[in-house]
């Protein structure tokens, strides 16, 4: 097992495996961390879902917002002719009925009608809010749950069958986006329940499940990445030291020609190279939006 860095700021891909939340892995690795060292991730995966859950450690959790508003990729199998109340394999089954009997192409025209801006409903057993308390805890005592819908964007979503019941999918997606209610009205839309039988997170934004590492090894080569070296997919920009001395006590400084005009996060590095803010471009000015000290 690689030892633990002295002072392990930056990011894991972690390959969750199935079982367990989000919450237990973070808590599995800040075991191995310094006293009082923060851990947190980048986006929950629920229970029963495996593949890169992205952990976040000491400065590395000032990005948490970066990363839970980055696109993801899903695989899985919807499993149709069986709904049930959580909307995946976990839950109780509450419906089932017969799949309708269509070609490979049938079943593509269907997943191909999901392509574009969804409004979508969060499924009741969900971290969602209703005033101060979790839909999931109203849920499980049989109250009602009444969530407003919001709206995603589904990129791609393709799909095969591997069983009279069973569907193999890949699903593109914006952030927030649920599989499980995607699979549930998979199936209304078929004439038939279903349930997201199986799920695996494959993409982050610009990371991808290979190279992760296993919850036992958590801070092995390739997996763990350095705060300094963490490839954001985003525009560089390297200052001088006097400009680092400004935007670190949060002063604006000019935005580079090559910037001007441009909409969204980009990365600063100090003059060595150090990871030191989060800036964003207004007016020909860069703002500093998160600094590193």
């Amino acid at each position: 097992m690689q030892a633990t860095p002295e002072r392990p700021d930056g990011l894991i891909l972690l390959n969750k495996p199935e079982g367990m939340t989000s919450h237990d892995c973070v808590s599995a690795v800040r075991r191995q961390c310094p006293r009082k060292f923060k851990v947190g991730h980048g986006g929950t995966l629920d229970p029963f879902c495996t593949g890169l859950l992205i952990l976040l450690l000491g400065k590395g959790t000032r990005l948490a917002s970066l990363f839970q508003g980055m696109d993801k990729t899903y695989e899985g199998i919807i499993r149709v002719g069986q709904g049930t109340d959580t909307f995946d394999r976990d839950g109780k089954v509450v419906k089932e009925g017969s799949p309708p009997s269509l070609p490979p192409q049938g079943w593509q025209d269907l997943a191909d009608s999901f392509v574009g801006p969804l409004s979508q409903t969060p499924p009741a057993f969900s971290a969602k809010r209703v005033g101060h308390v979790r839909a999931y805890t109203l849920a499980r005592r049989g109250e009602p749950v009444s969530l407003a819908p919001v709206c995603v964007q589904i990129y791609g979503f393709t799909v095969h069958p591997i069983s009279e019941t069973d569907l193999g999918f890949r699903l593109s997606c914006s952030s927030g986006t649920y599989v499980r209610s995607i699979a549930e009205e998979f199936g209304a839309r078929a004439g038939c329940p279903a349930h997201c039988h199986q799920l695996s997170r494959t993409e982050v934004g610009p990371f991808g499940v290979e190279g992760t590492n296993p919850l036992d090894d958590p801070f092995r080569k390739g997996g763990f990445i350095p705060f300094d070296q963490v490839d954001l997919g985003l525009p560089l920009h390297r200052v001088s030291q006097r400009e680092e001395r400004l935007l670190l006590v949060g002063q604006k400084i000019p935005a580079p020609l090559s910037l001007q005009g441009f909409c969204g996060f980009v990365k600063v590095l100090g003059p060595t190279e150090r990871f030191i803010a989060l800036g964003k471009v207004s007016e020909r000015l860069l703002h500093p939006a998160v600094v590193f000290p």
